[in-house]
Protein backbone atom coordinates (compact mmCIF):
# COMPACT_ATOMS: atom_id res chain seq x y z
CA UNK A 1 0.00 0.00 0.00
CA UNK A 2 1.11 3.54 -0.86
CA UNK A 3 1.81 5.83 1.96
CA UNK A 4 -0.70 8.68 2.56
CA UNK A 5 0.80 12.02 2.74
CA UNK A 6 -0.84 15.69 2.47
CA UNK A 7 1.03 17.56 -0.40
CA UNK A 8 -1.67 20.69 -1.42
CA UNK A 9 -0.30 20.79 -4.88
CA UNK A 10 1.04 19.31 -7.57
CA UNK A 11 4.59 20.10 -8.12
CA UNK A 12 6.75 20.31 -11.41
CA UNK A 13 9.10 17.56 -10.72
CA UNK A 14 5.66 15.26 -10.58
CA UNK A 15 4.58 17.10 -13.64
CA UNK A 16 7.66 15.62 -15.32
CA UNK A 17 7.41 12.27 -14.08
CA UNK A 18 3.94 11.81 -15.25
CA UNK A 19 4.18 13.66 -18.86
CA UNK A 20 3.93 9.77 -20.21
CA UNK A 21 0.75 8.81 -17.95
CA UNK A 22 -1.40 6.43 -19.94
CA UNK A 23 -2.48 3.52 -17.63
CA UNK A 24 -5.64 5.03 -15.55
CA UNK A 25 -7.43 1.95 -15.81
CA UNK A 26 -4.09 0.21 -13.74
CA UNK A 27 -4.29 2.37 -11.15
CA UNK A 28 -7.88 2.72 -10.54
CA UNK A 29 -7.70 -1.59 -10.78
CA UNK A 30 -5.15 -1.42 -8.08
CA UNK A 31 -7.63 0.71 -5.86
CA UNK A 32 -10.50 -1.67 -5.78
CA UNK A 33 -7.84 -4.84 -5.09
CA UNK A 34 -6.31 -3.12 -2.30
CA UNK A 35 -9.13 -1.83 -0.39
CA UNK A 36 -11.41 -4.92 0.10
CA UNK A 37 -13.41 -4.19 2.42
CA UNK A 38 -15.53 -2.08 -0.54
CA UNK A 39 -16.09 -5.01 -2.62
CA UNK A 40 -17.67 -6.64 0.41
CA UNK A 41 -19.74 -3.94 2.87
CA UNK A 42 -23.26 -3.16 1.22
CA UNK A 43 -24.53 0.45 1.13
CA UNK A 44 -27.92 1.10 2.07
CA UNK A 45 -29.82 4.44 2.59
CA UNK A 46 -30.05 6.47 5.66
CA UNK A 47 -33.60 6.21 7.65
CA UNK A 48 -33.39 10.28 8.02
CA UNK A 49 -31.93 12.43 6.40
CA UNK A 50 -28.51 13.31 7.67
CA UNK A 51 -28.45 10.02 10.41
CA UNK A 52 -29.85 6.70 10.88
CA UNK A 53 -32.15 5.43 12.76
CA UNK A 54 -32.95 1.84 14.34
CA UNK A 55 -34.43 -0.55 16.25
CA UNK A 56 -32.64 -2.79 18.65
CA UNK A 57 -34.29 -5.38 20.59
CA UNK A 58 -33.40 -5.54 24.13
CA UNK A 59 -36.16 -8.45 25.67
CA UNK A 60 -38.49 -10.28 23.07
CA UNK A 61 -41.77 -11.67 24.20
CA UNK A 62 -42.65 -15.29 24.64
CA UNK A 63 -45.44 -16.85 24.97
CA UNK A 64 -46.40 -19.99 27.52
CA UNK A 65 -48.67 -22.87 28.02
CA UNK A 66 -52.16 -22.82 29.08
CA UNK A 67 -55.34 -24.94 29.00
CA UNK A 68 -59.45 -24.25 28.66
CA UNK A 69 -60.81 -21.93 30.57
CA UNK A 70 -56.86 -20.40 31.63
CA UNK A 71 -55.25 -17.75 31.28
CA UNK A 72 -53.04 -16.67 27.74
CA UNK A 73 -49.95 -15.39 27.89
CA UNK A 74 -48.89 -11.50 27.22
CA UNK A 75 -46.23 -11.20 24.78
CA UNK A 76 -44.02 -7.92 25.13
CA UNK A 77 -40.96 -6.96 23.95
CA UNK A 78 -38.54 -3.85 24.71
CA UNK A 79 -36.30 -1.71 22.41
CA UNK A 80 -33.74 0.53 22.33
CA UNK A 81 -33.46 3.42 19.45
CA UNK A 82 -29.93 3.13 17.98
CA UNK A 83 -29.21 6.73 15.91
CA UNK A 84 -26.07 6.64 13.86
CA UNK A 85 -25.09 10.21 12.57
CA UNK A 86 -24.09 10.29 8.74
CA UNK A 87 -20.66 11.59 8.37
CA UNK A 88 -18.95 13.57 5.69
CA UNK A 89 -15.33 12.99 4.27
CA UNK A 90 -14.33 15.07 1.41
CA UNK A 91 -11.42 16.31 -0.52
CA UNK A 92 -10.39 18.31 -3.64
CA UNK A 93 -7.79 17.88 -6.43
CA UNK A 94 -6.59 20.99 -7.31
CA UNK A 95 -3.95 21.46 -10.00
CA UNK A 96 -2.69 24.90 -10.78
CA UNK A 97 -2.49 25.32 -14.42
CA UNK A 98 0.65 27.13 -14.78
CA UNK A 99 1.84 23.18 -13.43
CA UNK A 100 0.20 22.48 -17.34
CA UNK A 101 1.41 25.27 -18.97
CA UNK A 102 4.24 23.51 -20.33
CA UNK A 103 2.96 20.33 -21.52
CA UNK A 104 1.35 19.81 -24.66
CA UNK A 105 -2.26 18.60 -26.02
CA UNK A 106 -3.05 14.87 -24.47
CA UNK A 107 0.12 15.33 -21.86
CA UNK A 108 -1.64 17.60 -19.75
CA UNK A 109 -4.44 15.79 -19.77
CA UNK A 110 -2.79 12.53 -18.88
CA UNK A 111 -1.06 14.67 -15.63
CA UNK A 112 -4.09 15.74 -14.69
CA UNK A 113 -5.35 12.13 -14.65
CA UNK A 114 -2.81 11.00 -12.79
CA UNK A 115 -3.14 13.06 -10.26
CA UNK A 116 -6.88 12.87 -9.75
CA UNK A 117 -6.11 8.83 -9.55
CA UNK A 118 -3.43 8.86 -6.93
CA UNK A 119 -5.02 11.14 -5.14
CA UNK A 120 -8.36 9.13 -5.64
CA UNK A 121 -6.33 5.99 -4.06
CA UNK A 122 -4.85 7.92 -1.40
CA UNK A 123 -8.43 9.41 -0.36
CA UNK A 124 -9.94 5.95 -0.48
CA UNK A 125 -7.09 4.19 1.46
CA UNK A 126 -7.44 6.85 4.39
CA UNK A 127 -11.19 6.63 4.08
CA UNK A 128 -11.04 3.17 5.14
CA UNK A 129 -8.46 3.51 7.52
CA UNK A 130 -10.53 6.00 9.26
CA UNK A 131 -13.41 3.61 9.07
CA UNK A 132 -11.79 1.61 11.71
CA UNK A 133 -9.52 3.62 13.49
CA UNK A 134 -11.30 7.11 13.80
CA UNK A 135 -11.71 8.64 17.12
CA UNK A 136 -14.46 10.72 17.52
CA UNK A 137 -13.53 12.08 20.27
CA UNK A 138 -10.75 13.87 19.27
CA UNK A 139 -12.05 14.53 15.72
CA UNK A 140 -15.96 15.38 16.44
CA UNK A 141 -16.76 15.49 12.56
CA UNK A 142 -15.61 11.82 12.28
CA UNK A 143 -17.64 8.49 12.97
CA UNK A 144 -17.30 6.33 16.23
CA UNK A 145 -14.76 3.80 14.29
CA UNK A 146 -14.89 -0.06 14.93
CA UNK A 147 -12.15 -0.25 16.75
CA UNK A 148 -13.64 2.29 19.57
CA UNK A 149 -16.46 -0.22 19.13
CA UNK A 150 -14.32 -3.17 20.13
CA UNK A 151 -12.13 -1.77 21.99
CA UNK A 152 -11.89 -3.76 25.42
CA UNK A 153 -12.54 -8.25 25.44
CA UNK A 154 -15.59 -9.02 25.90
CA UNK A 155 -18.55 -11.01 23.83
CA UNK A 156 -18.03 -9.73 20.63
CA UNK A 157 -14.25 -9.28 20.79
CA UNK A 158 -12.47 -11.89 21.81
CA UNK A 159 -8.75 -12.33 22.39
CA UNK A 160 -5.45 -14.88 21.83
CA UNK A 161 -4.05 -13.86 24.68
CA UNK A 162 -0.69 -11.91 23.14
CA UNK A 163 0.93 -9.25 24.96
CA UNK A 164 3.71 -8.10 22.73
CA UNK A 165 4.38 -5.10 20.68
CA UNK A 166 3.77 -7.38 17.48
CA UNK A 167 -0.20 -8.00 18.03
CA UNK A 168 -2.96 -7.64 15.22
CA UNK A 169 -6.31 -8.36 14.84
CA UNK A 170 -9.07 -10.11 12.37
CA UNK A 171 -12.28 -9.02 12.08
CA UNK A 172 -14.96 -10.68 11.11
CA UNK A 173 -18.83 -9.58 9.47
CA UNK A 174 -22.28 -10.60 8.71
CA UNK A 175 -23.00 -8.11 5.93
CA UNK A 176 -26.82 -7.18 5.32
CA UNK A 177 -29.45 -5.22 6.56
CA UNK A 178 -30.17 -7.21 9.61
CA UNK A 179 -25.81 -7.19 10.08
CA UNK A 180 -23.46 -4.83 9.68
CA UNK A 181 -24.03 -1.78 6.74
CA UNK A 182 -22.63 1.36 5.81
CA UNK A 183 -25.57 3.76 4.94
CA UNK A 184 -25.55 7.17 2.83
CA UNK A 185 -27.20 9.61 3.37
CA UNK A 186 -31.03 9.76 2.18
CA UNK A 187 -31.50 11.33 -1.09
CA UNK A 188 -27.88 10.99 -2.07
CA UNK A 189 -25.57 8.30 -3.61
CA UNK A 190 -23.81 5.62 -1.92
CA UNK A 191 -19.83 5.12 -2.16
CA UNK A 192 -17.78 8.03 -3.59
CA UNK A 193 -19.18 11.07 -5.65
CA UNK A 194 -16.71 12.27 -8.01
CA UNK A 195 -17.06 15.80 -9.56
CA UNK A 196 -15.03 17.74 -12.09
CA UNK A 197 -15.33 20.97 -11.34
CA UNK A 198 -13.53 22.60 -14.30
CA UNK A 199 -10.86 25.25 -14.13
CA UNK A 200 -11.67 27.79 -10.90
CA UNK A 201 -10.07 30.72 -10.11
CA UNK A 202 -8.71 30.14 -6.00
CA UNK A 203 -6.36 31.39 -3.69
CA UNK A 204 -3.00 30.86 -3.50
CA UNK A 205 -1.67 28.28 -1.01
CA UNK A 206 0.12 31.16 0.82
CA UNK A 207 -3.14 33.60 0.69
CA UNK A 208 -0.97 36.29 -1.41
CA UNK A 209 -3.34 36.45 -4.18
CA UNK A 210 -4.96 34.26 -6.75
CA UNK A 211 -4.65 31.58 -9.52
CA UNK A 212 -6.20 29.48 -11.83
CA UNK A 213 -6.23 25.86 -11.00
CA UNK A 214 -8.10 22.62 -12.43
CA UNK A 215 -10.45 21.17 -9.55
CA UNK A 216 -11.77 17.73 -9.35
CA UNK A 217 -13.96 16.90 -5.94
CA UNK A 218 -14.71 14.04 -3.73
CA UNK A 219 -17.21 13.31 -1.29
CA UNK A 220 -17.91 9.98 0.95
CA UNK A 221 -21.26 10.33 3.20
CA UNK A 222 -21.31 7.13 5.41
CA UNK A 223 -22.85 6.19 8.87
CA UNK A 224 -21.43 2.69 10.45
CA UNK A 225 -25.01 0.21 11.13
CA UNK A 226 -24.39 -2.68 13.27
CA UNK A 227 -27.98 -4.09 13.55
CA UNK A 228 -26.84 -7.20 15.60
CA UNK A 229 -23.52 -6.56 17.78
CA UNK A 230 -22.99 -10.04 16.99
CA UNK A 231 -22.92 -9.09 12.94
CA UNK A 232 -18.41 -7.87 14.03
CA UNK A 233 -16.71 -9.31 16.07
CA UNK A 234 -12.97 -8.97 16.09
CA UNK A 235 -10.38 -11.30 17.28
CA UNK A 236 -7.39 -9.22 18.48
CA UNK A 237 -4.21 -10.10 20.75
CA UNK A 238 -2.90 -12.58 17.74
CA UNK A 239 1.06 -12.89 18.09
CA UNK A 240 2.23 -11.90 14.49
CA UNK A 241 5.92 -13.38 15.46
CA UNK A 242 6.70 -16.39 17.61
CA UNK A 243 4.94 -19.54 18.10
CA UNK A 244 2.74 -18.68 20.65
CA UNK A 245 -0.29 -16.69 20.86
CA UNK A 246 -0.64 -17.03 17.31
CA UNK A 247 -3.55 -17.27 14.98
CA UNK A 248 -5.86 -20.40 15.82
CA UNK A 249 -8.43 -21.65 13.44
CA UNK A 250 -10.25 -24.07 16.21
CA UNK A 251 -10.28 -21.36 18.18
CA UNK A 252 -11.70 -18.83 15.54
CA UNK A 253 -14.28 -21.48 15.00
CA UNK A 254 -15.42 -21.61 18.21
CA UNK A 255 -14.96 -18.40 19.29
CA UNK A 256 -16.07 -16.07 16.11
CA UNK A 257 -17.67 -18.18 13.73
CA UNK A 258 -20.44 -19.95 15.53
CA UNK A 259 -20.90 -16.62 17.46
CA UNK A 260 -21.95 -14.50 14.43
CA UNK A 261 -25.79 -14.68 14.08
CA UNK A 262 -26.27 -16.89 11.24
CA UNK A 263 -22.36 -18.70 12.54
CA UNK A 264 -21.14 -18.07 9.41
CA UNK A 265 -23.21 -18.36 6.75
CA UNK A 266 -22.22 -15.15 4.01
CA UNK A 267 -19.57 -14.04 6.54
CA UNK A 268 -16.56 -12.38 5.74
CA UNK A 269 -13.23 -11.93 7.72
CA UNK A 270 -10.16 -9.19 7.14
CA UNK A 271 -6.55 -9.28 8.22
CA UNK A 272 -3.66 -7.38 7.40
CA UNK A 273 -1.11 -9.34 4.99
CA UNK A 274 0.80 -10.29 7.67
CA UNK A 275 -1.75 -12.28 9.37
CA UNK A 276 -3.23 -12.92 5.87
CA UNK A 277 -0.05 -14.41 4.94
CA UNK A 278 0.21 -16.90 7.36
CA UNK A 279 -3.67 -18.23 7.30
CA UNK A 280 -2.93 -18.47 3.81
CA UNK A 281 0.43 -20.47 4.45
CA UNK A 282 -1.10 -23.18 6.60
CA UNK A 283 -4.43 -23.13 4.17
CA UNK A 284 -1.99 -24.27 1.32
CA UNK A 285 -0.50 -26.51 3.90
CA UNK A 286 -3.63 -28.84 3.88
CA UNK A 287 -3.08 -29.51 8.01
CA UNK A 288 -5.88 -28.65 9.08
CA UNK A 289 -9.18 -29.57 8.05
CA UNK A 290 -10.47 -25.80 9.27
CA UNK A 291 -9.27 -24.76 6.05
CA UNK A 292 -10.26 -24.68 2.50
CA UNK A 293 -9.38 -22.23 -0.99
CA UNK A 294 -11.84 -21.14 -2.93
CA UNK A 295 -11.39 -19.44 -6.40
CA UNK A 296 -12.97 -15.79 -6.33
CA UNK A 297 -13.50 -14.15 -9.94
CA UNK A 298 -11.06 -10.96 -10.04
CA UNK A 299 -9.36 -12.43 -7.55
CA UNK A 300 -8.29 -16.03 -7.84
CA UNK A 301 -7.58 -18.03 -4.56
CA UNK A 302 -8.99 -16.70 -1.28
CA UNK A 303 -8.32 -18.68 1.89
CA UNK A 304 -11.29 -19.76 3.92
CA UNK A 305 -11.90 -20.80 7.56
CA UNK A 306 -14.89 -22.59 8.08
CA UNK A 307 -16.42 -21.28 4.60
CA UNK A 308 -15.85 -17.84 6.45
CA UNK A 309 -13.06 -16.00 3.33
CA UNK A 310 -10.30 -14.02 4.48
CA UNK A 311 -9.72 -10.94 2.73
CA UNK A 312 -7.00 -8.18 3.18
CA UNK A 313 -7.45 -4.70 4.88
CA UNK A 314 -4.17 -3.04 4.82
CA UNK A 315 -5.28 -0.40 7.35
CA UNK A 316 -5.39 -2.89 10.55
CA UNK A 317 -1.96 -2.76 12.14
CA UNK A 318 0.62 -5.49 13.07
CA UNK A 319 1.45 -3.18 16.34
CA UNK A 320 -1.73 -2.93 18.36
CA UNK A 321 -2.08 -2.74 21.55
CA UNK A 322 -2.88 -5.49 23.59
CA UNK A 323 -6.65 -5.09 24.55
CA UNK A 324 -8.07 -6.23 27.94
Amino acid sequence: MSVNNAYSYLTLPEVTKRAGFDNEAAVMGAIAQNIEILDEVPWLPSTHQGYNKQLQAKRIGAGGFTNVNGPITTASSETDFITEPVKMYAAESIIDEKALAGLAGADAYRVRDSEDSLNLEGIMQDWASKLLTANEADTPDAFRSLERRRSTLGSYCVGASGTGSDLTSLWTFEFGPTGFYLAYNKGGQPGLKNEDRGRLRLPTPKADGYMYAWVRYYEIWAAIVLRNERAMIRYANIETTGTTNIFSASDYVKKVKNQLPSMGRNAVAFANRTLKGQIDADAYNKSNAAYSIRDITGFGPVTAIGGVLVRCWESILDTETALT
